[in-house]
């Protein structure tokens, strides 16, 4: 959990990696260990200095729970990625509204090395679930007119990937659905406006998490 949550950070800010640690709202120094479960802040502006303690909570209860679910499979590699891509995304766009493209290029370059033991077949479906997903990312992006960012046009383009065809599909309308509502939500107590934008990234990972867990994948997806 520390690991993923300090790497997150990396990609964001792009703040050594294993150097001192600084804060991403006024760049002080931050010191001590980046311990998991432990909430920090930092001393010079008061701003988080790391994710909410419930994220890392995800990354440790997640990964155990996903490792059990497929326990035995050639699909764990893949499960375990698309679990830690969905909360390092989260952290990212909650705190920065973005999506980094080192986080979207490293997962899926690692997703497709975990394909290899699946065959010829999973990159085919992740191909065809990336290029699907992209083009309907892109159209909901264009038709929503700024309430869809180009970063989560490439985050779901990766789902599909690692996901493949039918498993993304499934992923994006239960994230376009919770999104929806949540929106829906905030115009109705009228905590937002019409041109309020708010972060997709926690509901892409909801919705390939939800799908992760409850959705068989196959052998090549």
């Amino acid at each position: 959990a520390a690991l993923l949550t300090r790497l997150s950070e990396y990609l964001a800010s792009g703040q050594a990696l294993l150097g001192p640690r600084h804060c991403l709202g006024c760049g002080a120094a931050l010191r001590g260990p980046n311990l998991p479960l432990v909430a920090r802040s930092c001393p010079a502006c008061g701003m988080r200095a790391k994710p909410p303690i419930w994220l890392e909570a995800a990354a440790i209860g997640g990964t155990a729970v996903v490792v059990w679910r497929l326990w035995g499979t050639p699909e764990i590699f893949v499960g375990v990625l698309v679990l830690w891509l969905a909360i390092a995304s989260t952290a990212i766009d909650l705190r920065l509204r973005i999506i980094p493209n080192r986080l979207l290029a490293g997962a899926a370059l690692l997703g497709l090395l975990a394909m290899i033991p699946l065959g010829a077949g999973a990159f085919a479906q992740g191909a065809l679930g990336a290029a699907v997903l992209f083009a309907v990312a892109a159209v909901l992006a264009v038709v929503g007119r700024g309430g869809f960012g180009f970063g989560d046009v490439k985050s779901l383009a990766v789902v599909g990937l690692l996901l493949g065809l039918d498993a993304g599909i499934v992923s994006l309308l239960a994230a376009v659905l919770l999104g929806g509502l949540y929106a829906a939500m905030l115009l109705a107590t009228r905590r937002a406006g019409r041109k309020d934008t708010i972060a997709f990234a926690p509901f892409i990972a909801i919705g390939s998490v939800l799908v992760l867990m409850l959705w068989h994948l196959p052998p090549g997806h």
